[in-house]
């Protein structure tokens, strides 16, 4: 180490699938720049220090999406994230290894484009250009920043691991970043296709909603409540009636003022399942969690129709 300069030490996950039984780390030493980032860092650990490292990169510059790795347990975009003294950097999670920090995104990219995200339309164009304010269009309008790196989805808890994805029949959650794309046009006031089947095969309603996926996101993107919670809605239209949940809730806020946990799992899971849930139904009796009866003070049950009461007004057709 040259005396007086300081040094990034950062440890570089290692691994190829194909030749190597496990993982490793290698370690390496770089001077430290200003306003240096973790892409500059694995171009150094590549041209100067020979190690060849896998990763992957176009743009550099946040728009391509490429770069995206876990540095200190956190993902982010290589050619944005701060290098810091001190790194763990390694590939993003929920997606199989190619080789080192490259991983395999053809699954999510796969779910995207069976999902169809293009807009499509029926009624005749009133105008060419149409006009179209932005009032109209706020809410596709705001996921167009989205560069498709897939962040939110590799740090998902609700998408399943990659060794789980198999064709067993089950519903399986798309994840945030494909869901993010068919907002963008699902929401978007021309587009006249009917997304709730698709949007129940997607498993929208599987959602978690911890907002890890926002936490996350690179260009601070609304996932949750500018997408995912949207498409939840239309999904609860779909005529398997796979994703009620939010119907579900709603019905059970209106009945009961607060939420009545023990008829809200037998509506939303039917007599089997509720059946299967039972020491837990009886766990959150005991614990005081949920109530065999509603109980709800006259003040609380005007309010609740009261919202209700605005919520269907604003639903009615026009």
């Amino acid at each position: 180490m040259t005396q007086g300069v300081q040094h990034i030490e950062a440890r570089i996950f290692r691994y190829d699938p194909t030749v190597d039984a496990a993982p490793r780390y290698d370690t390496i030493e770089v001077p430290m720049e200003p306003r240096m980032r973790v892409l500059d860092v694995l171009d150094y650990a590549a041209e100067e220090c020979g190690l060849n490292v896998g990763f992957r990169y176009f743009c550099g510059v946040k728009r391509c999406g490429m770069c995206g790795v876990n540095v200190n347990g956190k993902p982010a975009l290589a050619c944005w994230e701060e290098a810091t003294p001190s790194m763990v950097i390694e590939p993003l999670g929920n997606m199989p290894v190619i080789r080192d920090l490259t991983v395999d995104r053809s699954a999510f990219e796969r779910t995207t484009v069976a999902l169809e995200p293009r807009l499509v339309r029926t009624a005749p164009y009133t105008s060419f250009p149409e006009a179209l304010t932005h009032g109209d269009v706020q809410d596709s309008f705001r996921l167009m920043n989205c560069i498709e790196c897939y962040v939110c989805s590799s740090t998902c808890p609700a998408v399943p691991a990659p060794d789980e994805r198999n064709d067993d029949g089950r519903r399986r959650f798309a994840g945030p970043g494909t869901l993010v794309q068919l907002a963008k046009v699902a929401l978007h006031p021309k587009d006249d296709l009917d997304r709730s089947a698709l949007l129940e095969d997607a498993g929208v309603d599987l959602c978690l909603s911890c907002y890890r996926c926002e936490q996350v996101c690179p260009v601070g993107i609304p996932i949750v409540s500018g997408a995912i919670l949207p498409l939840r809605a239309i999904a609860s239209k779909g005529k398997r009636g796979l994703a009620r949940f939010p119907l579900d809730f709603a019905e059970n806020v209106r009945s009961n003022v607060t939420i009545h946990s023990a008829s809200l799992f037998l509506r939303s899971l039917g007599l089997m399942r509720a059946l299967a849930m039972l020491p837990t139904v009886v766990r959150m009796l005991l614990r005081g969690k949920t109530r065999l009866f509603a109980r709800a003070g006259p003040r609380a049950r005007k309010q609740v129709d009261a919202l209700f009461r605005a919520a269907d007004q604003r639903e009615a057709p026009r």
